[in-house]
């Protein structure tokens, strides 16, 4: 089996409320080799991820009704989600971003606009890529 097939086994959630960032980060893993579904809100992502459990969730950090904190303290607690790792993305400036790693080590924060470079980075600190 080669790298590229074992790769698009790997599964990577993405959550954002914002339509083309979801459509950019399904897009750029589709194409660096990842199985992606994208879902538009905290409470799809919750849903998604305790039905089937992906190997990486992508989240936007400040969604409209169940943000993507709140989904990852609901994951945190769920045997089947535990384990499963997050990588935040965020609007908010570096000021926050800065409070937010103080307060929450190994908390790891991609600041949009989404750089490729930084998202393929970041995702293969997880899920090698092909």
């Amino acid at each position: 089996m080669s790298a590229k097939t074992a790769a698009q086994r790997r599964r990577i959630l993405v959550a954002d409320d914002d339509k083309e960032v979801r459509s950019f980060l399904t897009d750029a893993l589709t194409e660096l080799g990842y199985e992606v579904t994208a879902v538009a809100d905290g409470e799809a992502l919750y849903r998604a991820a305790t039905a089937t459990p992906p190997d990486l969730i992508i989240s936007d950090l400040d969604m409209p009704g169940l943000t993507g904190g709140t989904a990852e303290a609901l994951l945190r607690a769920n045997d089947k989600t535990r384990d499963v790792p997050i990588i935040f993305i965020t609007g908010q400036g570096e000021d926050r971003q800065a409070r937010l790693v103080e307060f929450r080590p190994g908390l790891r924060l991609i600041r949009k606009p989404i750089k490729l470079l930084e998202l393929a980075a970041a995702v293969s600190e997880h899920l090698p890529l092909p």
